[in-house]
Parts: structure tokens; sequence; C-alpha cells
């Protein structure tokens, strides 16, 4: 997975990016895993450009105690969002910070906290080391006067173009401070789905693999997990996808690199993310909020 930022998270998010599964009963790793302030493995955006236009359901996540922004989100009702499971160790309701709409991590927008989360149950069943099902729904504290994303109706084919958005690391190397804070500014990157076979360890039908439109080392990081994955459906954006982990990559590099943006042969690597389109009914079911009636 992509690793969440924040001092707490380094030892058990290396841990999570290794790929090793611990022996353990379900209800066990699934507690354990939920406790990792921040679990993740790989995608701020590396190879992106500041955001070029609004994202007004665009979100932050952040503890008050520790303030650094760990996860990216995307607003699909005036009171929910969506991000990744693996997010969910740093989620603390009444002490989690959500920031919505702003493209600065850091000021403006809305700051709301977090009533609760739910977790997707193929991930409330899995032991550690297993990432299918790598959603949740975060209920907000109250409800905010922003425009959320409509879900898609589907990911789209392979070929077609999607964008990623996110306030991850910028560069590959996590000794360096410049790379390792991720970037205040809103990223944007232009990516596009590719075969399926290109990821690995994909859970055919419920997630998606992309890479960087124009075939450069480009990529999601650490710090990128639950952000958007869109599409433009008619004219206008829609979501597809929540920023889940690396795509080529088993474990963590040893030269320290990320290996977000490439593969381990050096060459442009992919990115996997949890197909939102594949679990409309679960997220409708859930939220209470009927899909249907925003279709345009």
């Amino acid at each position: 997975m992509f690793k969440a930022f924040g001092r707490r998270s380094a030892v058990l998010a290396a841990l999570l990016a290794t790929g090793l599964a611990l022996t353990a009963t379900s209800a066990t790793a699934a507690t354990a895993r939920d406790a990792a302030p921040a679990s993740a493995g790989h995608p701020a955006v590396i190879g992106g450009s500041v955001a070029t236009e609004p994202y007004p359901f665009m979100a932050s996540f952040r503890l008050r105690e520790e303030p650094d922004h760990h996860c990216g989100g995307a607003l699909i009702a005036s009171d929910w969002v969506v991000t990744a499971a693996h997010c969910k160790g740093l989620m603390k309701p009444g002490k989690t910070q959500v920031r919505i709409g702003s493209p600065d991590r850091d000021k403006g927008g809305v700051l709301t906290s977090i009533k609760r989360v739910i977790t997707h149950p193929t991930w409330d069943r899995q032991g550690w080391g297993d990432f299918e099902g790598d959603l949740a729904l975060v209920e907000l504290d109250r409800q905010v006067d922003l425009e959320p994303i409509r879900i898609a109706e589907g990911p789209g084919r392979v070929g077609e173009p999607s964008r990623i958005i996110g306030w991850g690391m910028e560069c590959e190397d996590r000794e360096n401070p410049t790379c390792a804070n991720g970037s205040e500014q809103l990223q944007e990157l232009d990516t596009v789905r590719v075969p399926d076979r290109r990821c690995l360890s994909l859970d055919r039908g419920a997630e998606l693999c992309a890479g960087d439109r124009d075939g450069r080392a480009a990529s999601a990081c650490n710090g990128d997990s639950g952000g958007p994955q869109i599409r433009k459906v008619n004219g206008r954006w829609e979501l597809i996808g929540a920023t889940s982990r690396d795509g080529d990559d088993m474990g963590e590099r040893m030269d320290g690199s990320a290996g977000c943006s490439t593969n381990p042969e050096g060459g442009p690597g992919v990115g996997i993310w949890t197909d939102v389109t594949h679990h409309r009914s679960w997220i409708a079911a859930t939220t209470g909020e009927d899909l249907s009636a925003k279709l345009p």
C-alpha cells in the first residue's frame, strides 16, 4: 500500500509495505491492521503538476495532535467521504480533522471531523497482508456545503484516460524531507487504465491498474492513499477509484526509495486503485444515499 504520513506510522507502515502476511485469525489481524496509524505502501503525486482546476470534493485527513496530512479522500455526499480502508488507523472519531474543498492541505476549504469509519466487509474478513476491499466510508460529524463528486456507473475500458489527485510525495527519496513531506498544494496527474496483468496481486473486477497517460515514470505515492481516481463523463469528473497501493513492487526498495513511479527494473511503474464503482451497492446501502438520484 501507499504509506500515510506521520511519525507513528513509520514502523508498521514499513511492515505493511513488505506485503508479509502474519499467521493470525482474521479478526485479530483486522484489529491489528486497523490499529496501524498509517499503513500503505506506495502512491503525493510523483510527476504531477499543481491542480489546474478546483476539486471541491477533495479531502485531507490528519490527527489534531499529529497534524501532518496522512490520507486523502473524496466527498460523495454532504456528510460522507470515501477513502482507503488501510488509512483507518489514523481515523479517530472526534480527533481526526478533515479539510475538504481546498487545494491547500493546511488552510482553506471546510474543516470538520469524523463521526465514524466503516470499512468494507471484505477488508474486515482478511488477514494481515491481504489488501482486497481496501475501501472505507467516513461519516463526518456534520454536513458540509460543498459539491460532492458522483460515483461513475463504471470505471471505463482499458486505454481510457483518468486522473489522480493528492498531496503525497513528489519524489522517491523518503530520507529527503523535501520528498517525504509531500506537497502543500494539491497535485494532479493524468493517467490511463492499463491491462490488469500489468499489476501484481490485483483483485480483478474490484481493482483498477493504472499508469501515467504518457508512459512516464509518474504515479501516486506515500500520502496519496485513499485519494480519488476520477474520469470525465459527459464533461464532468466522476469518481472511479480510491488510491490503494503500488502495482509492481511487493516490498520496499533496498536503496530506500519509495519505488512508486518505477517498477523493480527501473521502468515506468503502475499503481492499484480500489474500483469504487464496483462497490456502489455497498456504498448506497451503508450511507443511505440514493446514488441513482445523482444521475444527470
